[in-house]
């Protein structure tokens, strides 16, 4: 079998409310990690998860493929053993509860087919860890960014002007785009694709920054994306900006 690499990265713990029986609020969160990890085919990786309410007795953990849904692996307390669904096993998915707070799920032998996104739960809440497996001979190609102006006619039928982001050319299917204006982080009017698009052995990915037209006819306002990728062990990123026109 011819080794792959692995990439691991997990989305940030989340903050949730969940209500009990008497209808009181009980605030907890639940987190999960590494961070980042690079392994190849044939080793383990194993995924820590953390819940701060000790009332959930249950923790789960959840596969989804790309492009599927979640499928639920294996159920856990602290009182019987693990019950695992069908096409899982302990042998390859070893899940261990140390206490309350605490699961370890470990994925052994790792191939491609274990590439997807792992969330654990506790009660209803839960959180991910996305796995990315690449040969170990394919090198991580950093995206090429381009930023595109607005379009006239938008500008002049709807007094609104999109910039448009695109990241292309990079392997693999592990980047975000995030948009700045003026050093300061711009969520509202920003629209990105929700998967990249594969073109032959790469991928692209685009993203669309709307906002009214008196904002883009500002030569001070700097609009930038910032497309950041997982190489070397570490995040990296990369920044192309543009400047409002001046109209004239």
């Amino acid at each position: 079998m011819t080794p792959l690499a692995i990439i691991c990265t997990p989305t940030p713990y989340s903050l949730f409310l969940s209500l009990n029986d008497t209808g009181f609020g009980i605030g907890a969160y639940i987190a999960q990690w590494p961070e980042g990890i690079l392994q190849r085919a044939g080793d383990s990786l194993t995924i820590s998860c953390y819940q701060n309410y000790s009332n959930f007795a249950y923790m789960f953990w959840y596969q989804q493929l790309p492009r599927s849904g979640l499928k639920l692996i294996v159920s856990s307390s602290t009182w019987s053993q693990n019950v695992y669904e069908d096409g899982y096993s302990e042998a390859k998915f070893e899940v261990k509860r140390q206490n309350t707070d605490y699961s370890l799920m470990t994925i052994k032998n790792l191939t491609p087919k274990d590439e997807a996104t792992y969330f654990c739960a506790a009660s209803d809440h839960t959180v991910g860890t996305k796995l990315t497996v690449m040969g170990k001979n394919d090198e991580i190609i950093p995206p090429a960014v381009a930023i595109f102006s607005p379009s006239k006619q938008e500008i002049q039928q709807k007094s609104k002007a999109t910039l448009v982001c695109l990241a292309s050319g990079f392997y693999p299917d592990h980047l975000t785009l995030v948009w700045k204006v003026n050093g300061v982080k711009r969520t509202e009017g920003v629209g990105t694709d929700e998967s990249s698009t594969k073109n032959g052995s790469t991928y692209s990915l685009t993203s669309r920054l709307r906002m009214p037209a008196w904002e883009w006819f500002n030569p001070l306002n700097r609009f930038e994306c910032v497309a950041s990728f997982f190489q070397n062990g570490t995040t990296q990123s990369i920044n192309k900006f543009i400047h409002g026109d001046a109209g004239e």
